[in-house]
């Protein structure tokens, strides 16, 4: 017979997880659901020796191993996903919606006067990720907080196993864009024809930041019906 636990006996259990120093959101609440699952199940009395046990499965080691290849999962998961949305733009049903976003930014390159035109086009993608980002970390912050508050007191900060490379292929960009302006300025002082190559480059550039956002969008979007994201 099913039974609700009470609150002294969800703090037993709270106390216990605890101690085994988790710090993946997903693999916390997994645990903490299967301790319930599982005691509910007992009566008071057997609570003790049935929480003893699942002590005695659910150790240190054990746990950190469930987080470390959760982790692993989640970033591969991440990964998988995206580049799943990506090869969707070239589907027969999407194609004409990339194939108009390339068509506008390719007619905004055209119409740049200037070097620094022509970066701030392409920063307009980054800049919506940077937003977009601080915006991620906000709602993530709401969503883990009650979980946060009941599992407190470990000195152990808890975050979102999936959230931290969604917010990760945020930055990436940033980085990426850094890099490649250090070696095309290189290139530009060789004497590189950069009239004749600046719409196509800046149209190149924009047009993979506004479909890497896109995508990276709709990973959240589709994590977050599910997730701690």
């Amino acid at each position: 017979m099913i039974r609700q636990l009470t609150d002294i006996e969800l703090q037993e259990i709270r106390k216990s997880i605890l101690r085994k120093e988790i710090s993946s959101a997903e693999i916390l609440m997994e645990i903490y659901d299967h301790y319930i699952s599982h005691l509910q199940e007992y009566s008071e009395s057997e609570f003790s020796e049935q929480l003893f046990e699942l002590d005695h499965k659910f150790t240190y080691g054990y746990c950190h191993a469930l987080q470390a290849n959760f982790k692993t999962e989640a970033k591969k998961d991440i990964h998988q996903t995206q580049w799943k949305v990506i090869r969707s733009y070239f589907c027969t049903s999407r194609w004409l919606f990339f194939a108009g976003i390339l068509v506008i930014i390719f007619t905004i390159a055209t119409q740049t006067r200037s070097e620094r035109e022509t970066q701030l086009m392409i920063l307009s993608p980054l800049i919506l990720l940077t937003i977009t980002s601080f915006i991620f970390t906000w709602k993530n912050y709401v969503k883990l907080k009650p979980i946060k508050k009941a599992f407190k007191g470990n000195g152990i900060p808890i975050q979102s196993s999936l959230a931290l490379p969604i917010s990760e292929r945020m930055y990436l960009p940033v980085l990426l864009i850094y890099t490649m302006n250090f070696f095309l300025s290189r290139l530009f002082e060789l004497d590189f024809p950069y009239d004749q190559v600046q719409a196509p480059l800046a149209t190149v550039l924009t047009a993979g930041l506004v479909l890497y956002f896109l995508s990276l969008m709709e990973v959240w979007k589709i994590k977050s019906k599910t997730a701690l994201v």
